[in-house]
């Protein structure tokens, strides 16, 4: 199995293939359009079509939207849908991973900075790479090997973060109250 571990980003989207089963990079790689509006996502999907393009057994992991975040949600949700769009159209099957539950899985703690996950990984793996979404990219697919029980010597908080991600919490819904 390949795990694609996928950071997007307009400016800057990081992504990372790995073996599952041996965690050997394959490759990690930052995608960085020179366009805007269409065009951008039009050379998103081309490049993520290259990428899964002749490779088979992918699962892909992609970080999910920073629902607090206002800046350029609408494009940002342009670019989520046209990633999540062509892996579907590829029948590759993808989780996604909440931006402070990906964090919380690196560092032990969910509001860590992008520091501290580049820290945490040089610590635990001896890597580091030039951009933060490159990092994140290779964090998802740790998630991922961990997601599929590939990643020896799990601990405990990250085997809880794992049957979370795979066994979600429906939040109670209130009743609606009616003002007289």
């Amino acid at each position: 199995m390949i795990i694609i571990g996928i950071d997007p980003s307009l400016n800057s989207t990081g992504i990372c293939l790995m073996n599952g089963e041996t965690g050997e990079i394959g490759e990690t790689i930052v995608i960085q359009p020179n366009d805007v509006g269409q065009k951008r996502l039009a050379y998103f999907r081309r490049e993520i079509m290259n990428l899964i393009t002749m490779r088979s057994n992918l699962h892909a992991f992609i970080e999910g939207y920073a629902f607090g975040a206002n800046n350029q949600r609408e494009a940002l949700g342009e670019l989520g849908g046209v990633l999540r769009l062509a892996l579907y159209d590829a029948s590759i099957p993808i989780v996604i991973v909440p931006p402070t539950t990906l964090k919380k899985f690196a560092t032990g703690k969910g509001a860590a900075d992008k520091v501290a996950m580049g820290v945490q990984l040089m610590k635990e793996f001896r890597l580091s790479y030039p951009t933060t979404d490159q990092t994140d990219a290779h964090w998802l697919c740790c998630l991922g090997r961990a997601y599929h029980s590939l990643m020896p010597n799990l601990s405990k908080a990250r085997e809880e973060i794992i049957d979370a991600i795979k066994n979600p919490k429906m939040k109670k819904r209130t009743k609606a109250t009616t003002q007289k």
